[in-house]
């Protein structure tokens, strides 16, 4: 699944979104949208079988920059939605929502930057991220285990109202955002 984030009024580009799952669960998602039409209904369904993967792989590539503090706000607005949809829970969230800034410090005075990559992979209920900077140097390669991580991380692109979601799910359709 592949999606590009615009944000503004001037619709500018800010993130491309590339979503690869697990055998398993691709299997399961293409014998439901084969020979299927996107509706609202049927995207609820594909969510569900996203969010649940245990094998998944997601690059974020930035499209432009970005400040600490504009990443962690999109982050944080994201993650709430996951809360609100039951798919964390409020101690999950707290404790998700107090790591980013100390994981991210490193952000602070560099900022994001236009090329820059972030690479999740989930194996279960380990959540591997890497964040590598538009010349390929590893900024940032931190492990951790647990299942709200996966699901925090699943629940943030394909819950509803997320940023993402819509043109995640309408790429397995083939239509555009």
């Amino acid at each position: 699944m592949q999606t590009t984030l615009e944000k503004t009024l001037l619709k500018v580009d800010v993130v491309s979104v590339n979503v690869w799952l697990g055998d398993e669960t691709a299997a399961g998602l293409e014998e439901l949208v084969s020979g299927e039409r996107y509706s609202k209904e049927l995207a609820d369904s594909v969510a569900e079988i996203a969010i649940r993967s245990r094998d998944a792989f997601i690059r974020v590539e930035f499209l432009r920059n970005v400040n600490l503090g504009q990443f962690l706000d999109g982050a944080d607005d994201n993650l709430k939605r996951t809360l609100k949809a039951g798919v964390i829970t409020e101690a999950d969230y707290e404790m998700i929502s107090a790591g980013m800034p100390v994981w991210y410090s490193f952000l602070e005075e560099r900022g994001i930057r236009d090329g820059d990559v972030m690479r999740y992979r989930i194996r279960g209920d380990t959540l591997r991220t890497q964040f590598l900077s538009v010349e390929g140097e590893l900024l940032m390669d931190q492990t951790d285990v647990g299942p709200e991580r996966r699901r925090s991380v699943l629940g943030s692109y394909f819950v509803r109202k997320s940023d993402f979601r819509e043109g995640l799910i309408k790429s397995l359709f083939g239509e555009g955002e």
